[in-house]
């Protein structure tokens, strides 16, 4: 495990170096040294199309965007999972569904825009421990492959809502329907 981390450490150092190095490299070739946002936005507007250095700016930026797409691939996955900060709720009307939604989001809100239409009608929820979760997620079915659930997947799917508890744009999460993980 901690070798695996240290892996994913030097991946992301890595990145961070060669995304660096990218930087550098473009500005120099701009000639004037600008900002990142203002080298982008001379790109989109199609200035200098036919100058070889500002072809070779745009094919670095290429490059740099797969790069950060590696690093915030591999910053998530040594992201530290924060369960406190979810809460879960089962609704029983007007449909079954077990949801994770981040403290301090209205379940309803969650449910009534992935589930289920609450306008007029009565709506049956409970605030659910983790661990009756554990055992409600064992009970259910995978919809893809109409397998039960292992408890590697449900210690997977929590450390993964713990994870999603950190980021800002987070409000919740569907995880069961009709006994069904989704």
């Amino acid at each position: 495990m901690e070798d695996n981390k240290d892996h994913l450490f030097s991946g992301i150092n890595y990145c961070q170096r060669k995304i660096c190095a990218i930087d550098q490299r473009i500005r120099a070739l701009s000639v004037f040294n600008y900002s990142m946002d203002l080298i982008e936005r001379i790109l989109e507007r199609g200035e200098f199309q036919d100058d070889p250095a500002w072809q070779e700016i745009a094919r670095l930026l290429e490059v740099r965007n797969s790069y950060e797409l590696k690093l915030e691939e591999l910053s998530w996955q040594v992201k530290p999972s924060n369960l406190s900060q979810i809460e879960f709720y089962s609704f029983t009307l007007p449909k079954n569904a077990l949801i994770a939604v981040k403290a301090g989001v209205k379940p309803l809100t969650v449910y009534a825009s992935c589930v289920a239409e609450v306008y007029n009608q009565q709506v049956g929820f409970i605030l659910l421990s983790v661990d009756e979760v554990r055992k409600i997620l064992r009970q259910s079915i995978c919809e893809e492959t109409k397998l039960v659930v292992t408890e590697e997947f449900i210690q997977e799917e929590l450390l993964d809502l713990g994870r999603y508890a950190n980021e800002p744009f987070y409000q919740g999460s569907v995880l069961l329907i009709e006994n069904k993980f989704v």
